[in-house]
């Protein structure tokens, strides 16, 4: 009795598990949505102040009448539908030039986001805290500001714009989060930018000396993560995930109730805890003479896949898991249309290594440098491989070239820092040389032209030194074996 219940809630346990990681997974995607739509735009409205601040110190702009100079500067910004205002600011914090005809010639030299770009010149795109503005009606806003200077560098002022902050709220709004779910976006300093439900009171407020803020400072700095925390305004505990901003101090929150994310494994668990319960009671002589022939023939069957697919001395999948591995990527990619990429690692003069070292401590070098590369793929769907000898293979399911680059770097530096001295090496300690290639179904007609282009990267990489990261322009004909 007590095995058959242990393995309902071993089941209950898994099944729980699993609905937390795809709620984990879920809200991730909601923070990258969110996030991407918020850099694009941010990039949108980065340009536009400095084509204002080009065309402003445009020696043309002065030959202009002034009608002429409004549309020059501003006539783009009727579109904008978010943008309330654009300006220029002189040296001294007077409106130069304004996107709103008959705008008082106010002096804001005091505020942050002049002081900022004054005081502080390699800043470049400085984002405000919400401000509450007073234009034909009271707004809360944010100040986007640039630096404007001289021909010498010094300080000529300052090109803004002020963004409602009803941007942030419709572009949450779209999104379903379930019932007591809440989406918010704050500065790292602790500062609310934007939360939904949406309190006006919240906005602008800074939660920094909070104790839920101080326990999670630290984590946030990160770019990216989750945790379970219960809220202090209104005691719900919430599974929150959350992403950083690049280029900013901005951080996206979701955070889905807990209560909603397990509502379909809490109805499971009385319709299989009952179903269960009797299941027990017709089948437990039966089960209990089973079990142990189960068990062993669950060992037995684990136990012979570990020696099909795991490389004896790396612990990575060996050669032939790695081909039926690729061999079953290559399928969906090419049903569905998905993308990935390919690392091809090796470990840079590995043979003098072995020659001065002895093959008893190369061997400890390959094992070493197979858990730093397994240590920095943290997704279950990215594959690492022993290919043979000192090369590694690393698949990366559903990454573009950049992200392939941004691994296979995080890779080289975490090989590099395991500081295995390497006499033999132009640097003195162990390191590798590693090429990434991205499939591309319009250049790439099976999975031997994605690890041939890879393997050409990898000689790239060689090339340029080694311990260096290269990406493969194109596939290539022939691959080193």
């Amino acid at each position: 009795m007590a095995m058959v219940f242990g393995l309902f809630g071993w089941m209950l346990y898994k099944s729980h598990e699993e609905a937390s990681q795809y709620a984990v997974e879920t809200s991730q995607n909601i923070t990258l949505m969110a996030q991407r739509d918020i850099v694009r735009n941010i990039e949108i409205l980065s340009l536009s102040l400095d084509a204002l601040a080009n065309r402003y110190q445009d020696p043309l702009f002065r030959q202009l009448t002034h009608n002429q100079q409004y549309s020059y500067l501003f006539g783009s910004v009727a579109a904008a539908k978010h943008v309330i205002v654009m300006a220029v600011l002189d040296a001294a914090g007077k409106v130069a030039v304004s996107s709103l005809p008959g705008t008082p010639a106010n002096t804001y030299g005091d505020r942050l986001y002049f002081t900022v770009q004054r005081d502080r010149p390699e800043t470049g795109l400085y984002i405000s805290p919400p401000i509450t503005a007073k234009f034909d009606r009271e707004l809360q806003v944010v100040v986007l500001s640039k630096r404007l200077s001289n021909q010498d560098g010094s300080f000529a002022g300052v090109v803004v714009m002020a963004l409602d902050l009803s941007y942030f709220r419709e572009l949450f709004s779209g999104i379903a989060l379930g019932e007591d779910g809440v989406m918010s976006l704050y500065a790292r300093s602790g500062v609310v930018y934007m939360r939904l439900p949406y309190a006006a009171s919240m906005i602008g407020r800074d939660i920094s000396s909070s104790d839920n803020f101080l326990r999670i400072k630290s984590l946030i700095q990160q770019e990216s993560g989750s945790f379970f925390a219960r809220a202090v305004t209104d005691g719900v505990k919430r599974l929150y995930a959350f992403r950083n901003v690049p280029g900013t101090q901005l951080v996206v929150f979701v955070g889905r109730s807990e209560k909603h994310i397990f509502s379909h494994w809490t109805e499971s668990l009385y319709a299989l805890g009952g179903a269960m319960l009797v299941f027990t009671v017709v089948c437990m002589a039966l089960f209990y003479i089973l079990r142990n022939e189960l068990k062993k023939r669950r060992r037995a069957e684990e136990r012979l896949q570990e020696l099909v697919s795991v490389d004896d001395l790396t612990k990575l999948l060996n050669r032939r898991a790695l081909d039926n591995a690729l061999g079953d990527l290559w399928s969906r990619s090419r049903r569905g249309r998905g993308i990935f990429s390919i690392l091809f690692i090796d470990v840079d003069y590995f043979k003098f290594y072995n020659d001065t070292y002895g093959h008893q401590k190369g061997d400890d070098v390959l094992v070493s440098v197979s858990r730093a590369i397994s240590t920095q793929l943290p997704r279950s769907s990215d594959l690492a491989a022993r290919y043979g000898g000192e090369e590694f293979i690393v698949v990366l399911a559903e990454t573009d070239a950049d992200g392939a680059l941004h691994v296979g770097e995080k890779i080289r530096g975490a090989i590099e820092a395991l500081n295995i001295p390497h006499a033999k090496s132009q640097i003195g300690h162990i390191s590798a040389s590693i090429g990434a290639a991205m499939y591309d179904s319009t250049v790439h007609d099976s999975i031997n032209a994605v690890l041939n282009a890879a393997d050409s990267a990898l000689y790239a990489a060689k090339g340029n030194g080694r311990n260096n990261v290269q990406i493969s322009a194109k596939p290539v004909n022939s691959m080193h074996l």
